[in-house]
């Protein structure tokens, strides 16, 4: 009787039902775990990185070098601390040398980081309510009108006016 007191609570509290097991676990579905955590956790990173870890890991035998790193900058955008440097260091390798591997591929740092936030903000358009100042933040950007600029140039719209005619669509 306890335990099924416990899980109504858990299933109010997360909103979805919980099933007891034996070891206590968290799973998402496919869709979920491709989206960006909206914000920084540190309880929750702690929990998530030893398998994100585990999993980058896995990606490092078939993965280039532009995917790795795009895959990091989804991780690191929100948290705001998305440098060349500190993806070098989460891939275990020199900055020239991360350089040397994206020419080597046709890519260069910065046109994957500008390429990273644009997708993150079209996604934050599409997907969430959030202001244009909560998405800047979001993507590291010091003020707001730094992304409206960044933002025009990648796509020639304003966010409101892509907003607006994502939800036309």
């Amino acid at each position: 009787m306890q335990h099924q007191s416990h899980a109504r609570r858990y299933t109010e509290f997360f909103g979805t039902p919980v099933q007891l097991g034996v070891n206590p676990q968290i799973s998402f579905s496919a869709i979920d775990a491709l989206r960006p955590f909206l914000t920084v956790n540190e309880s929750m990173w702690q929990v998530f990185e030893p398998d994100l870890r585990r999993r980058l890991n896995e990606l490092d035998a078939t993965a280039t070098t532009t995917q790795r790193v795009q895959a990091l900058l989804l991780e690191l955008i929100p948290s705001n601390i998305a440098t060349i440097d500190e993806v070098a260091d989460r891939l275990a390798m020199s900055k020239r040398t991360l350089q040397r591997r994206l020419e080597n591929e046709g890519e260069n740092f910065r046109a994957l980081l500008n390429e990273t936030r644009e997708k993150l903000a079209r996604h934050y358009l599409k997907e969430t309510s959030l202001s244009g100042g909560k998405i800047a933040f979001l993507l590291g950007f010091e003020d707001p009108n730094s992304f409206y600029r960044a933002f025009q140039d990648w796509t020639g719209q304003t966010p409101e006016h892509t907003r607006h005619n994502i939800h036309l669509n």
